[in-house]
């Protein structure tokens, strides 16, 4: 098995390495957030709960993650991405080795493999976002935790409680297929000391820890529970189904797939939870039955329901719970019920096909179309960090919500931004440019272009909110490869018409 274990973890850096390379290879505005949570952990000891301005998803694995890839390798994007990747192969590895133990090691392998080249996983394998990341590493402990079966012990459900825990403190989205699975493991066991100590440990945990967050001060909430219009939103959540399987997009917004293996392998997928359907009228018809296949076939639906039911938001994200237990549920279907050819075959175009898709990935931006042998990301938002710097501005007001993080992160902190509600996930970096504009000091004003192509850039507000108007010298405003516009000596008038909202 180890040898097996560690080619996968080879196979999950070595597939993440055209993004890993890519001119394209940016944080995102969230990210920077956790980067920097990570940074203040690494560098000054401020141990992190949740994610900065929030009393849900638990940021403490991925800071700590990425704390100590800081402390090797310095702070900065790739270190950060590789952490992320680090904790997510971790969780890779413990599907592998709970799958080993129903259709054996081999199989296992190369579903395991399906799962790391699934474009689902293509992007967010890496990212940076408080709480996804440790939610699936959760849910696979938890899958191997309780794949013992007969062999479990009264030790089996206090660390399956706990991981349920850490599931339901990360992301929640994970609950319904983990309480499947888990309900299922107890079901069988027929003993409530069993289904006492899963409780017990579960439910202690988070007890303590919404306790103590009831004393914090009030922060943002997370998507509001409740679909007003279920029937109404059934095409949506099957277009939310293709994005999140397709792995192109960026919060609210889909991304066209960057080639056509990624979609074809999307489409696939999509098939795939249909034809499962068929496979398990077909297995009660035949009387084929499976345990595991239909406890996994649970999870995948109470995965998919809960999604459509209780969220009205149809972000490509908030199915990410899906994709392992999908692969999982078809690896053990395919080797209960196809012959070995088949299943041999199908696998291996699966693998081709996500093999290319990774590659596909390379070209993949969340910000705009580049042209080829252009400037890369990175390259281009230190252009916009060295244009404030070296007109003398270190504190800088953003006309986009996440572009702010994105220049304090890059600029390792030489730059301190804001956006244009008073406080956000951070107050004391608002507070900071504040002070700056009461000393007088030179503040400047960054967003993106009209024409940059960035999501929302049709609507004025948010991108340059028509300061070339509004400035009484636009001749100032400097423009950065046609993206961004960066412009040093804004006042508090101009400040307040571009709807900046500032302290009395």
């Amino acid at each position: 098995m180890r040898k097996r274990l560690v080619a996968l973890a080879a196979l999950a850096f070595v597939s993440r390495l055209p993004q890993l390379l890519s001119p394209h290879l940016l944080v995102d505005g969230d990210e920077s957030v956790l980067g920097l949570m990570a940074k203040h952990f690494a560098q000054h000891g401020e141990f992190p709960l949740f994610f900065w301005g929030q009393r849900y998803g638990l940021a403490t694995v991925e800071a700590g993650a990425a704390a100590v890839a800081f402390r090797v390798a310095g702070v900065g994007p790739v270190p950060l991405k590789i952490a992320m990747l680090a904790l997510w192969t971790i969780g890779v590895l413990c599907f592998f080795a709970a799958l080993a133990r129903t259709i054996g090691e081999r199989a296992a392998f190369w579903s395991a493999a399906l799962l790391i080249l699934m474009p689902a996983w293509a992007v967010w394998s890496m990212k940076a976002r408080g709480g996804y990341l440790t939610a699936f590493a959760a849910m696979s402990l938890l899958m191997w935790i309780l794949s013992g079966g007969a062999r479990a012990s009264w030790r089996t459900w206090p660390a399956a409680g706990l991981a349920t825990a850490l599931i339901y403190l990360a992301q929640p989205i994970w609950l319904p297929g983990a309480l499947a699975i888990a309900a299922a493991a107890l079901i069988e066991r027929r003993r409530p000391s069993s289904a006492a100590l899963f409780a017990t440990t579960a439910l202690a945990p988070i007890a303590m820890v919404k306790l103590w967050v009831a004393s914090l001060p009030e922060t943002w909430a997370g998507p509001p529970l409740g679909n007003p219009s279920i029937w109404g939103s059934r095409i949506r959540a099957w277009q939310q189904l293709y994005t999140n399987l397709s792995g192109s997009y960026y919060l609210t917004t889909a991304i066209d797939p960057p080639g056509p293996a990624t979609r074809g392998l999307a489409a696939a997928w999509c098939g795939a939870i249909v034809l499962l359907v068929a496979v398990q009228f077909f297995r009660f018809v035949a009387r084929r039955f499976n345990r595991v296949s239909h406890v996994l076939f649970a999870a995948v639906w109470c995965t998919l329901l809960a999604n459509w039911f209780l969220l009205f938001a149809r972000d490509g994200r908030y199915l990410l719970p899906l994709s392992a237990l999908l692969v999982a549920l078809a690896s053990v279907d395919a080797a209960d019920l196809l012959p070995r050819r088949a299943a041999v075959g199908v696998t291996a175009a699966m693998l081709v096909a996500g093999a290319v898709s990774m590659a596909e990935f390379r070209s993949f931006s969340f910000l705009w179309t580049n042209a080829p042998g252009g400037l890369s990301e990175a390259k281009r938002l230190q252009l916009v960090i060295n244009s404030l710097t070296s007109r003398g501005a270190t504190h800088a007001f953003s006309m986009n919500g996440l572009l702010d993080t994105q220049l304090i992160f890059y600029s390792d902190e030489r730059v301190v931004a804001r956006w244009a509600t008073r406080t956000d996930r951070h107050p004391e970096y608002a507070d900071a440019v504040n002070r700056a504009l009461a000393r007088g000091e030179p503040i400047g004003v960054v967003g993106y272009t009209n024409t940059s192509g960035a999501p929302g850039c049709w609507d004025v507000p948010i991108c340059t909110g028509d300061i070339e108007h509004l400035a009484s010298d636009p001749e100032r405003i400097h423009i950065v490869d046609g993206k961004y516009f960066v412009y040093v000596g804004a006042d508090r008038s101009l400040l307040e018409r571009l709807r900046f909202e500032l302290p009395e």
